[in-house]
């Protein structure tokens, strides 16, 4: 292929030079260019000829998303399924790598994997080196309390006065924070990094609710109804909304283009649909279900204005955020 290319180039060159002789020469430079890059650019034929699809994932980010079952010693998840059934689409395996998920870039750096699946936001990464994929899952943020509170605890207004526990840094912190810089501190916030600790006070009565991840709510509203202690419900309408996409170097473009296909077509035959139907993951977002022609659309819910999001440091910079 690559010699058959530069056959073709060679050819171009003349039409190259008249062009340049009129104007249109750093154009057709930048289009030849192209072409040879996409002619060098085997990416998916090594998957194809490997006869399997390297993902990084990483199983201690934990349900829904991504997590090691201990019933069938396999990973489990949603996004675990979704890797199944890309890998299927291309007509290969899927053969998972876990790497913890501040490592999975170099990763892909060093050719470890070939994609990354892993809770990942469209637009997280600044890095030019690497692309996002289609995407895959709109990830909001949900309300949950305990099962008794769920009539009355719908909202952030009704949780004025109340403790409201998120995890720092989160797309959930800070929409609470700007809820309260809009309301002088209306709710009671708790913020803490460790989930475990924050469903303990959730069920221990300590605080009233928690906003967090969709996927970690159904999860923990599923493992509620099987444990001792306080039942868990998830409430009230999605919240700021993020694209999850899966994340290749910039250079796989061909392996990218297969990847996107295999999305599309997965979203087209509603495998995508089933999957999230059996982790309690449709329902809230298939009224603004993913797709590439929302790139970067993560519109809040009815009366929530879309503020400026810094992926970095999951700070809203400018917002008014209204949240009934």
């Amino acid at each position: 292929m690559l010699q058959r290319f530069k056959r073709r180039s060679a050819l171009l060159l003349p039409v190259l030079a008249s062009l340049t002789l009129f104007g249109g020469g750093l154009t057709a430079l930048a289009l030849m260019y192209n072409l040879e890059a996409n002619a060098s650019d085997n990416s998916l034929e090594a998957v194809e000829r490997r006869g399997y699809l390297r993902v990084g994932v990483d199983a201690s980010i934990g349900g829904a998303y991504m997590f090691w079952n201990p019933t069938t010693e396999y990973y489990d998840g949603f996004e675990w399924d979704i890797a199944q059934q890309l890998a299927q689409q291309l007509g290969v395996q899927v053969r998972p790598v876990n790497i913890p998920w501040t490592d999975q870039l170099e990763a892909l750096r060093r050719n470890r994997v070939d994609l990354v699946l892993s809770a990942r936001e469209r637009g997280s990464i600044a890095n030019r080196e690497f692309t996002d994929s289609q995407a895959y899952y709109r990830s909001p943020q949900r309300l949950l309390v305990r099962t008794e509170d769920a009539q009355k605890l719908t909202s952030l207004r009704s949780l004025v006065g109340k403790r409201l526990g998120v995890v720092a840094d989160s797309g959930g912190a800070a929409v609470v924070e700007t809820y309260n810089r809009n309301r002088g501190n209306a709710v009671r916030l708790f913020s803490s990094r460790d989930m475990e600790r924050l469903l303990r006070l959730l069920t221990n009565r300590r605080i009233d609710a928690i906003l967090i991840d969709e996927p970690v709510a159904a999860w923990q509203v599923q493992q509620s109804q099987g444990q001792r202690g306080a039942r868990l419900a998830m409430v009230g309408r999605p919240l700021l909304p993020v694209d999850l996409v899966g994340v290749l170097e910039s250079k796989d473009q061909a392996l990218k283009a297969a990847v996107d296909r295999a999305i599309d077509r997965m979203r087209q035959v509603g495998t995508l649909k089933s999957i999230l139907q059996q982790w309690n993951l449709w329902d809230s977002t298939s009224s603004t279900a993913p797709s590439e022609s929302s790139a970067g659309s993560r519109n809040l819910t009815s009366l929530t204005t879309m503020p400026s999001w810094d992926f970095q440091s999951h700070r809203i910079l400018l917002v008014s955020v209204n949240v009934t």
